[in-house]
């Protein structure tokens, strides 16, 4: 009786647990919450301009990193956005508004609650240029250093293998690393989102398990981005 009363219980917090854990927030309380982690002094505000302009960056790098989600009109519930919608998208007013390459503006966009904590973790890990400090003009800062095609391709190489199988704890740590190294020196924007992508992917499905859809796929496109990349002479 008090082993099913454990279980019971144990089910019920589990449930609630699970609940929060999928509870939406509006893209730009996300944004808010993701600030106040990423930059150094979140308390530090110059004016509403800068708080504006600050949640719109934030934003756009959790649009960029973590599955965002929209009301479908038809079904009144929320679906998550494609990648070929999320491509090319800006963050506006706060991140409460999310313009589309084809100039679609969406209200109401969401985020996972659980999307956020993993995303926070990424972006903390890979760093947000756009979120540095300006530096004082007699110490200009020196550009974030970029890695060249050779160096790129070499590591996404090893990434590569790291991901064949079997897979084992160390392999996928090394591969997030990375992804992580992709992400920061990647020479132009596309493959660096890719990439924060990809370790996104490995955090979720916790990198060992082979579930469709899963980090095989995130893999792919970065695989075809830098390919793409390559052949536009974009990548040396």
């Amino acid at each position: 009786m008090y082993r099913q009363f454990r279980m019971a219980r144990k089910s019920k917090t589990q449930q609630l647990t699970e609940g929060i854990a999928g509870q939406h927030l509006a893209l730009s309380v996300a944004a808010h919450l993701a600030r106040t982690q990423l930059i150094p002094d979140p308390l530090k505000v110059y004016d509403g301009q800068h708080l504006t302009d600050t949640l719109d960056v934030v934003g756009l790098a959790l649009a960029r990193t973590a599955p965002l989600h929209v009301i479908d009109p038809a079904a009144g519930e929320p679906r998550q956005l494609t990648q070929a919608e999320l491509d090319g998208a800006v963050a506006k007013r706060g991140a409460t508004t999310l313009v589309l390459r084809d100039g679609r503006s969406l209200g109401g966009v969401s985020i996972k609650r659980s999307d956020l904590r993993q995303a926070i973790a990424i972006l903390k890990a890979v760093g947000l240029p756009e979120l540095t400090p300006v530096a004082a003009p007699s110490k200009a800062a020196e550009p974030a250093p970029r890695g060249n095609g050779d160096e790129v391709r070499a590591r996404f190489a090893e990434l590569e293998k790291l991901l064949t199988p079997p897979l084992f704890p160390a392999q996928v740590d090394r591969a997030k690393a990375g992804a992580v190294w992709i992400a920061r020196h990647a020479p132009h924007g596309r493959v660096a989102n890719l990439a924060m992508q990809l370790m996104s992917a490995l955090h979720e499905t916790r990198g060992t398990e082979e579930i469709p859809g899963g980090f095989r796929m995130a893999l792919a496109r970065l695989r075809a981005a830098l390919q793409e990349s390559e052949s536009a002479g974009r990548l040396n």
